[in-house]
């Protein structure tokens, strides 16, 4: 079963741009491999979002260790990693080689309707 993990990581400002062109082209560009890496390594979904110089992303596996672990195995992610590492300010890690700081969910409107509390 597929789980929803959020993580926010802070960019380095002059970057920002960049970072949100890379990403809206993805798909149209030398980048649009990574779209197969990320579901070869259990992606079902990857969201992500900008707010001033954050980067909000929205993913969803079965598992986000085995997920990451399988992004940082493959040798077509190097070069994305390679490219984007800089723009962060904070340097996390999406390769499985060091935790995951991820959101912690605490209010789940549909889960408190069907008053399935402990599921957080």
């Amino acid at each position: 079963m597929s789980k929803r993990y959020m993580m926010i990581n802070e960019l380095k400002p002059e970057y920002v741009e960049e970072y949100v062109n890379a990403h809206k082209t993805m798909h149209k560009d030398h980048w649009k491999e990574q779209l197969d890496v990320l579901q070869k390594a259990g992606a079902k979904e990857c969201i992500a979002y900008i707010y001033g110089n954050l980067s909000v992303l929205l993913y969803e596996c079965d598992d986000i260790d085995e997920s990451f672990t399988a992004l940082g195995k493959d040798p077509r992610r190097a070069a994305w990693e390679e490219y984007t590492q800089p723009m962060f300010a904070n340097n996390p890690k999406f390769d499985g080689s060091a935790a995951i700081p991820l959101v912690k969910k605490i209010f789940d409107m549909k889960q408190q309707l069907e008053d399935k509390l402990d599921d957080f």
